[in-house]
């Protein structure tokens, strides 16, 4: 969260403004915006926002290290937004809703880095007291994560996108005919889309800024658009990694040797391989003799796969075969009645059956699939994705004779299996024991109970092994790829992902698989354990919530990407869900996010306080307003959980939340503080990751509480707690803490539920 894995391709940025500026040119939005309404009456001005490279610069508050201001920041949204509204501009939000498999290596890479980042801003504040330079800025915990919820409370369009964000943006603006895309990602000079913007050159006041124009650049570097995209791969991107290129570059620059000595490396390679590139001809075959240049390893198609990952829908490239180009026909039809996975099931008097299954990523894989072994072998060494599609050749008999790959819509389970085998998947069940196909998809014991009965008969209790697929196929037949009851939970935790209303959900349910960058804490702190750790048991509770365990009562590992100190990401941490202490057991998804009526409603927020062992808390809990209640959820949830949180400590949170409601975005811009401790610091970003568990569990839970009332705003300010966290450790009285009055904000009373939980609170309480 603290950066995108990689922005586009490093050092293009930078060659463009010092080596060749005419590729920029200021301009006027709302200028554009009224041409482009002159030229296209049929598509009003709409600008697709990268939103992922935009939150550092949206993030303008002074003080950025003690947990955020998130007033500010909301403040500060909702002017950009009326900003471009005044121009009648729309902006669409995208945000990244996935770390795609290709990139987690650059993922960790970057987190690791992060990590060493994060060790100097504590050793800077200990040793000076106070926040560092803008020059050290790192974005507040989980800033992305809460951007998109309040960019939905401000009434945006917002998506959470399927994979990496910059293709799905890149493809809507291509298919709305936008305006625009603002960002700052130097991929977007490479994909064949809208004009590029630079948000890092906005002037929001007079709405200009910089445009980097693909044709100038190409004028530049000899080339035509449909290098471009050669061009990244061969500079290094996030799918051929730099190390793999020293050699060529050096080649390159043999070839063209460096013309002004004043040009950085970086420059010169790039001319240099722009140079090489615009005398090869534009064929595959040329691509091919590209690899056989490069150390690609045991992957010979990472050039290809490069390439390939710049074509958008409906665009074909010279570098790769027409009769494969493209295959990936991704749908970006994101609307509100969008996640329709509708199949293309077209049988064949039972002899070819193609299915243009969709891709866990949200791609459709397309074409007409051809009869035969060599189709097969071409497409899976082309293509870069692990399963595109299956053949399912029939004889008479209803014997399968091939399957290359089997992917269900809406229903992306291979990852689980690659993880243990080489095979495809369908050859995998034919040799599994029918419980073990069972056991080994969680999503499919979660949603098996919301199938039609008839369809459960292949998982019936048996002894034998499947020597076939026929019963397989039989039950896929069956299902007949209904969307109003095929596994109604992912979809819903699909569409729900992507309009971007659930936080995690879908992520599990569909990879059982989940990431959480880094957050600002002190390794040296051995007090407090990292937040990861501090929230695990939350997050097991969660997980046995939503997937359901197997007969045996064994739940799915789940895999976590959880960034803290001590964890050197080489490998996800296996998680095992543990199942809530709900009273009467824990309810089914079925029960949670689609039944209705008073008893549900409390199923669900009993649920909810289970995955915090907060059950016996519910009529105390529920007779506070929402914010406040989460709040308090979460307070007694740390109690619990970290032992060396202090009566002081404590106190400095509950005197945050009596004093926040009652102050504007303005005044707690003008808080003032002497200095800053770091632990508070620690303090503020364990709480801010505590509020994303909640945004989990409220997701898992069939949101019990609104999520606008979890969010930090509502909450939270990193100032103010610095603020009682130094007045309380200085211990001032508790008048001075609670500023005099607390009475118009939020009554005591409302706080007795705590004093059943941690006597050292009642001292609070009772002045």
């Amino acid at each position: 969260e603290f950066q995108r894995s990689a922005m586009g391709i490093k050092g293009l940025q930078g060659f463009i403004t010092k080596v060749c500026p005419d590729v920029c040119t200021m301009v006027n939005l709302k200028e554009m915006a009224e041409r482009h309404r002159i030229n296209h009456p049929d598509f009003p001005p709409v600008i697709v926002v990268d939103a992922m490279s935009c939150v550092r610069y949206w993030y303008t508050p002074e003080s950025w290290v003690c947990g955020g201001q998130w007033q500010e920041y909301l403040a500060n949204l909702e002017n950009f937004i009326e900003a471009f509204m005044a121009a009648g501009i729309k902006l669409v939000f995208y945000f990244d809703g996935v770390v795609e498999e290709k990139k987690r290596d650059e993922w960790i890479k970057r987190r690791l880095q992060n990590n060493k980042e994060i060790a100097r801003i504590f050793q800077f504040i200990k040793t000076h007291r106070k926040q560092p330079g803008r020059e050290m800025f790192v974005i507040p915990s989980a800033l992305p994560t809460f951007t998109r919820f309040a960019l939905k409370s401000l009434g945006q369009k917002t998506v959470c996108s399927l994979q990496e964000a910059d293709f799905e943006v890149a493809a809507y603006g291509l298919q709305h005919n936008c305006m625009g895309i603002l960002g700052q990602d130097s991929d977007y000079l490479i994909y064949n889309t809208s004009p590029y913007f630079s948000i890092e050159k906005l002037c929001l006041d007079r709405l200009v800024t910089v445009m980097y124009s693909r044709e100038d650049l190409c004028r530049v570097l000899g080339l035509s658009m449909t290098h471009l995209p050669l061009l990244a791969c061969l500079l290094g991107n996030d799918i051929v990694p730099e190390s793999l290129l020293e050699g060529f570059w050096h080649k390159c620059l043999v070839i063209c040797p460096p013309k002004n000595k004043g040009y950085s490396r970086r420059a010169n390679i790039l001319l240099a391989v722009a140079n090489y590139i615009s005398k090869v001809p534009c064929s595959y075959g040329s691509l091919k003799d590209l690899e056989k240049m490069l150390p690609l390893g045991s992957d010979k198609t990472l050039l290809y796969r490069g390439v390939e990952s710049y074509l958008l829908p409906g665009q074909q490239s010279p570098w790769i075969p027409p009769n494969v180009t493209n295959i990936q026909m991704f749908s970006i039809q994101q609307e509100t009645a969008m996640c329709q996975d509708k199949e293309i099931f077209q049988p064949i008097s039972l002899t070819l059956v193609p299915l243009f299954l969709k891709h866990e990523a949200g791609q459709i894989m397309g074409q007409q699939l051809k009869r035969g072994t060599h189709w097969a072998e071409s497409c899976t060494s082309h293509v870069s994705h692990s399963v595109i599609a299956s053949v399912l050749l029939f004889e008479p008999t209803g014997q399968i004779q091939l399957i290359t790959g089997l992917l269900l819509c809406a229903w992306p389970i291979t990852s689980y299996f690659e993880a243990h085998t080489q095979f495809y998947l369908p050859y995998t069940l034919s040799k599994m024991h029918i419980s073990d196909i069972y056991s080994s998809i969680p999503i499919l014991r979660t949603t098996c109970s919301l199938l039609p009965d008839h369809s459960l008969n292949i998982f019936s209790d048996r002894g034998d092994t499947v020597s076939s697929n026929s019963e397989l196929i039989v039950f896929l037949i069956s299902l007949n790829f209904e969307d109003q009851w095929l596994f109604p939970s992912l979809k819903l935790a699909k569409e729900q992902h992507i309009q971007s209303e659930n936080y995690a959900i879908f992520n599990i349910l569909s990879n059982g698989e989940i990431e959480c960058s880094n957050s600002l804490e002190d390794e040296c702190d051995g007090e407090i354990p990292g937040q990861a750790l501090i929230y695990r048991p939350a997050r097991q509770h969660i997980y046995s919530v939503l997937l359901e365990s197997g007969k045996d009562g064994a739940y799915p590992f789940v895999k976590e990407w959880f960034v803290y100190f001590g964890n050197p990401l080489q490998q996800p941490e296996l998680v095992q869900p543990i199942q809530p202490p709900v009273p009467g057991g824990t309810p089914n998804l079925k029960t949670l996010w689609f039944a209705k009526g008073p008893d549900v409603e409390k199923q669900r927020y009993s649920t909810f306080l289970a995955c915090f062992h907060l059950q016996d808390m519910m009529e105390e809990l529920q007779a506070l307003e929402a914010p406040v209640a989460g709040f308090c959820c979460l307070l007694t949830y740390l109690i619990l959980q970290v032992n060396s949180l202090s009566l002081e400590d404590l106190n400095a949170f509950v005197a945050l939340i009596l004093c926040l409601k009652g102050k504007t975005a303005a005044q707690l811009a003008g808080l003032q503080l002497a200095q800053v401790d770091s632990r508070a610091v620690h303090l503020g970003t364990v709480f801010i990751r505590g509020l994303t568990t909640l945004l989990m569990a409220n997701s898992a839970c069939g949101f019990p509480f609104r999520m606008d009332d979890l969010m930090p705003w509502k909450m939270f300010d990193g100032k103010l707690f610095q603020e009682k966290y130094q007045q309380s450790h200085r211990g001032c009285s508790l008048e001075e803490l609670l500023e005099g009055s607390v009475s118009n904000h939020i009554p005591l009373d409302s706080f007795v539920f705590l004093e059943k939980c941690t006597c050292p609170l009642q001292t609070l309480f009772h002045f």
